[in-house]
């Protein structure tokens, strides 16, 4: 999907530096081009550093999660990366990498977000986290008020789980707290990064049915559909997104602030701390037959949605499932699953299958 914005927005970027063999990092972070791809660059500059110099300060030589140290070897790597070059290769290959990194962070950051920051780990520190975190410089209200909610709630160690809950639930309060102005503010890299792709002010609504079911806002993917399907809108312009925010969202939750403009996490940072409390990951216990998850109803929806109809393999899925003893591994099953039958893992279908699954290790969610 989107695979022309993407060819596009790399041959932009590879423009930028035609005829020459090398490039450094600093002119890249000086081009005009959007901020995620600066990011992915940052990213890439940060990952060839520590392969190629940097391994003993990343061993257990060192305390990974001493502030001082992370500070410190921040500022070493920020001193490096000035000087970094690429070469014409490395260029390229990053300036693809960047255009399908841009375009999945810029319409799906949370889904983005857990793969660039867990990798393949269950556990990281609330530290390791916001290091992270603070390498990506559109949608910093994440950032900012994980620090915060972190800082009222000590907590060493956060699961993945738990990370893809506290960015839903940041979602879902900003999005209830904040003024219209500041919603389409918060929409802004969409438009500026199809602008820059396609130059174009329309951006496709299949774009925004993405970012608000990453989100969680079903309510606003449903009249984007709508608009898509049956006003016959297949591209967006900011205007129409106005309009449908006006339509869904409540009258008193899209009045325009009078005051001098603040950040939106300023607004409803005291909010979402009141609402997320920080608990212990809960511990597994004996586990159930997952078959007992599913009534009658759900099979025959899983199957036809998911399993493509076919029923042997719903109920080969669900014995491999029942022999799983632990949350991760049967995460990474099911999105085995859903690359192999080609699933939208946002879908209602696929949303309501792994939340059943998830049941089944963690009882007391709900």
């Amino acid at each position: 999907m989107f695979e022309k914005e993407v060819q596009n927005t790399k041959q932009k970027i590879l423009s930028f530096a035609e005829g020459k063999e090398k490039i450094s990092l600093a002119e890249i972070l000086n081009l005009d081009i959007p901020k995620s791809l600066k990011d992915y660059f940052n990213i890439f500059a940060e990952r060839v550093l520590s392969e190629e110099l940097l391994k003993i300060l990343y061993s257990k030589r060192f305390d990974q999660n001493n502030v001082n140290f992370i500070e410190a070897r921040k500022r070493f790597l920020n001193s490096l990366k000035e000087a970094l070059l690429f070469t014409k290769e490395e260029f390229e290959n990053a300036s693809d990498k960047a255009s399908r990194f841009a375009i999945n962070f810029i319409l799906r950051p949370a889904w983005t977000l857990t793969k660039i920051i867990f990798k393949n780990e269950n556990v990281k520190t609330t530290a390791q986290i916001i290091e992270s975190i603070s390498s990506f410089s559109e949608y910093t209200y994440y950032r900012k008020l994980m620090e915060k909610i972190f800082e009222r709630y000590p907590q060493d160690n956060i699961t993945v789980e738990f990370f893809q809950r506290l960015l839903r639930k940041i979602d879902e309060e900003v999005f209830k707290n904040v003024s219209l102005k500041e919603i389409l503010e918060i929409i802004d890299p969409i438009f500026n990064f199809f602008k820059f792709a396609s130059e174009s002010t329309s951006v496709p609504a299949e774009a925004f049915l993405i970012f608000f079911r990453d989100k969680g806002l079903e309510n606003l993917a449903k009249e984007i559909e709508l608009e898509k399907e049956l006003h016959g809108k297949p591209r967006l312009t900011k205007s129409d997104i106005e309009i449908i925010l006006k339509r869904v969202i409540r009258p008193q939750e899209i009045k325009e602030q009078i005051q001098e403009p603040r950040e939106v996490e300023s607004q409803v940072q005291p909010e979402i701390e009141t609402k997320i409390e920080i608990e212990p990951t809960p511990k597994l216990s004996t586990l159930p037959d997952l078959n007992l998850f599913f009534d009658e109803k759900a099979r025959d929806k899983f199957i036809k949605k998911i399993f493509k109809r076919d029923a042997d393999k719903f109920y080969n899925a669900i014995e491999k499932l029942n022999g799983i003893d632990n949350w991760k591994e049967a995460s990474a099953f099911i999105d085995s699953i859903f690359i192999q039958n080609e699933i939208d893992p946002y879908s209602d279908e696929a949303v309501e299958f792994t939340d059943l699954v998830y049941r089944r290790y963690f009882p007391g969610i709900r």
